[in-house]
């Protein structure tokens, strides 16, 4: 079965932004480098939304860090971005998964559903991009990395699959 044999242009280029979103969200969600700043002894500290270090090259995700997420050592604002930045990824991945089953069935339901899920990754990606840069507390002392920037264009895009899709869907 040819690629969107039946479909357009429109829906071949939400497939290739999907894709390239899904990876975007995928290496900024999982890697440390959403913000970085010089501690009071001299040291860098590079922190993201699962992990923490102190060397750009040695970071792990240890059984500490585990444990900071039970014991409440988190605040509201890192607790609130984690789980929209989950609920941002995993929505990218079913409109990856939808999509692609769209790519061989051009049926307006799988095509809706695309759409839907989509959107709300980027909508969730893009708020919990707010909610994190809302809650950092001194912004003269922490700049932002490429991380949370490839998460932000990651979640753009999406959003960007969503409106095409919905365009595709309705001109079908």
């Amino acid at each position: 079965m040819t690629l969107f044999k039946n479909n357009c242009l429109i829906a071949c280029l939400a497939y290739l932004l999907t894709i390239i979103g899904f990876l975007a969200l995928t290496a900024g969600f999982f890697t440390p480098f959403w913000n970085v700043s010089t501690q009071s002894d001299g040291t860098t500290k590079y922190s993201g939304l699962l992990m923490t270090c102190y060397s750009s090259f040695t970071c792990s995700f240890d059984v500490e860090q585990i444990k900071k997420y039970t014991s409440g050592d988190f605040s509201g604002f890192q607790i609130g971005a984690m789980t929209l930045g989950i609920a941002g990824w995993v929505l990218g991945l079913v409109a990856l998964i939808i999509i692609m089953v769209y790519s061989c069935f051009p049926i307006t339901v799988t095509g809706v559903l695309a759409f839907i899920f989509a959107l709300l990754s980027g909508v969730s990606g893009a708020a919990c991009v707010i909610i994190y840069g809302s809650g950092i507390p001194n912004l003269t002392q922490v700049s932002v990395s490429w991380s949370l920037g490839l998460f932000t264009g990651g979640s753009a895009l999406m959003i960007a699959v969503g409106i095409l899709l919905i365009i595709n869907v309705c001109v079908l």
